[in-house]
């Protein structure tokens, strides 16, 4: 059983995993390269990667001597994560109930991905019973949405989606100043390092540029409640103030925080011991 919210992700992160790792993920690499120093990531580091999508976070991990593992909701995002690396332990299932043993890993990420949760903090809470005492988990997101020229391309995607469907699939759930250490010292974890990190997507068209925001989950989204093509109309003049006269490039320089925490060394009495119902 996955939650209603992972089903939905399931859904939306399913409709083209090929062009996501193609065209869009590559993007972040900046974003990933941080948050794995952010961990400490190195030779013989077990990390495990919740929300691992088509694995390059975890790719680059192994290229450190790391022992990787993911999970991800999408079966079509993990089997070409699978491709990438044969020999990792590469889970599909809910970052709400990991199926991974208490403190089994060194460090645990997420790359834009606990705010996708039904409940961000027992997703959390998750990431640090498999993280063992002294271990890091390290989360990352959108800053505020408006240091982000990508937030006009989601704004305008969003504006397709039916104002009972708003809540379903929300990338600044947890990008208010505050709200992401909140939530992981909620959680029993210590925060021990903020920062931000620039990462510019870059396409060589505008139709290039579509094409790379419809295989995203808001894309998908947006395509569910109003066609494709209506996406791509709405896209291309939203876009258009981007695109390099010269060349034809579109470049949309968005902005990423990442939060260090470590799980404490001794029992936290006043919280209790970091276990959801669904155990691990």
């Amino acid at each position: 059983m996955i939650s209603a919210a992972a089903e939905v992700q399931r859904r939306l992160w399913g409709t083209d995993p090929r062009a996501w790792a193609e065209l869009a993920e590559a993007h972040n690499r900046p974003l990933f390269e941080a948050v794995l120093d952010a961990a400490e990531v190195n030779h013989g580091t077990r990390l495990l990667d919740v929300g691992c999508g088509s694995g390059l976070t975890l790719v680059l991990a192994a290229r450190r001597g790391a022992i990787p593992a993911g999970l991800d909701v999408s079966p079509g995002l993990l089997g070409i994560a699978r491709e990438r690396l044969p020999d990792a332990d590469l889970r599909e299932g809910d970052m709400e109930s990991l199926p991974f043993p208490d403190e089994a890993f060194d460090a645990v990420t997420g790359v834009n991905a606990f705010q996708f949760a039904g409940d961000p903090r027992r997703a959390l809470r998750e990431a640090a019973r498999v993280t063992r005492p002294g271990g890091r988990v390290v989360a990352s997101l959108f800053a505020a949405p408006e240091r982000s020229q990508g937030t006009v391309a989601h704004e305008a995607m969003s504006a397709l989606v039916p104002p009972e469907h708003a809540g379903d699939h929300a990338p600044y759930a947890l990008s208010a100043p505050g709200n992401l250490e909140s939530a992981l010292t909620a959680v029993g974890l210590r925060i021990i390092g903020t920062g931000e990190v620039s990462c510019a997507w870059r396409y060589e068209s505008i139709d290039g540029a579509v094409r790379a925001l419809l295989c995203s989950a808001g894309g998908a989204r947006a395509a569910e409640a109003a066609g494709p093509q209506k996406v791509r109309d709405v896209l291309r003049p939203v876009l258009a103030p981007f695109q390099d006269p010269r060349t034809g490039d579109v470049t949309l320089k968005n902005t990423f925080r990442w939060v260090t925490s470590r799980r404490r060394t001794e029992p936290d009495h006043d919280r209790g011991p970091l276990r959801t119902e669904s155990g691990g």
